[in-house]
């Protein structure tokens, strides 16, 4: 018995995706007038530039490129031994300032051979922190060892500020306490550093209101923070006269150091007819060394790997 299979007929008309519209020819414009600066013209590329990068904005206009431009961020730690000068003056010493000059370049390249300043920069402070070393329990033995009481101090620290760069009064200079901590430390048989301030200056000076206190003799020597070592029960000096053993404090401070424009490298060029002998004069003069030679210094990274 034969089979039959049923076939659809053929539609009378064929599907066929549509086919982008072809695009008009555009006329040329009428070239911008030169009175105008160009204004709105791309750039035409030659053969000449076509493997040449153009110049965007920021990166030196393609003339050229910003060499000098960022700020170091370090960080400078130091020691210091609070004290009681108390034979200096005969009365107690107790406030211990820490004073920092804000005109060095602690990235100085010039050399000594600086050109007309360029070597001075605003060494910034944006944030201090200081820890004292609490006195060690098992110092001293006998009699004359310190009790748990008599080792336990309190330090008052506070970030200095004023209006002006001073306020003028029949005693001088003033500073007004802005960041204070008060921190009551306690003898340790396993001394550690305890921490007793920490201040961003950054958010302390950034509405103007508030400003640095800076020495009327010395403009550029700012307090960057003053402390004072107390008897935790009675406010009063906590060091009495000079024969008491110093307070070790550590200070570490965040800097924003700025590049100076004129640098300077140890450098040579030298000049003579043999590739594998770089050092040796065959004909010409003889090679004198290295000298300071200008250049120009910029931060790209921080890097750690030479340890």
């Amino acid at each position: 018995m034969a089979t039959r299979v049923a076939t659809q007929a053929p539609l009378p008309f064929s599907r066929k995706s549509k086919s982008a519209p072809k695009r008009q020819p555009v006329a040329r414009m009428v070239q911008p007038s030169a009175t105008v600066g160009g204004f709105g013209c791309r750039p035409v590329r030659t053969p000449e530039t076509m493997y040449v990068k153009m110049g965007r904005m920021g990166n030196g206009g393609g003339t050229g490129s910003v060499t000098t431009k960022r700020e170091l961020g370090l960080v400078l730690t130091d020691f210091f031994d609070y004290t009681n000068d108390f034979a200096a003056a005969g009365v107690n010493q107790f406030v211990n300032s820490y004073i920092w000059n804000v005109a060095q370049n602690l990235f100085d390249t010039t050399g000594g051979a600086a050109v007309a300043g360029t070597d001075a920069t605003f060494c910034r402070i944006r944030k201090v922190e200081v820890w004292v070393l609490p006195q060690c329990r098992a110092f001293g033995s006998g009699q004359g060892a310190p009790t748990n009481a008599e080792a336990m101090f309190t330090v008052n620290c506070q970030v200095p500020g004023t209006s002006t760069q001073f306020i003028g009064s029949a005693a001088g200079e003033q500073a007004f306490a802005t960041n204070t901590q008060v921190t009551n430390v306690l003898p340790m048989i396993d001394t550690k550093w305890k921490k007793v301030l920490t201040a961003d200056l950054q958010k302390t000076f950034e509405s103007g209101v508030i400003r640095p206190v800076f020495a009327s003799s010395a403009i550029t020597d700012q307090c960057v923070f003053s402390m004072s070592v107390s008897d935790p029960t009675t406010g009063l000096p906590y060091q009495q006269g000079d024969d008491v053993p110093p307070i070790r404090v550590k200070v570490k401070l965040t800097l924003d150091q700025p590049i100076g424009t004129i640098n300077a490298a140890q450098l040579a060029v030298f000049r003579n007819e043999e590739f594998a002998l770089p050092f040796t004069a065959q004909n010409g003069p003889a090679y004198d060394g290295t000298s300071l030679q200008y250049v120009q210094i910029d931060l790209r990274s921080v890097r750690d790997n030479m340890s």
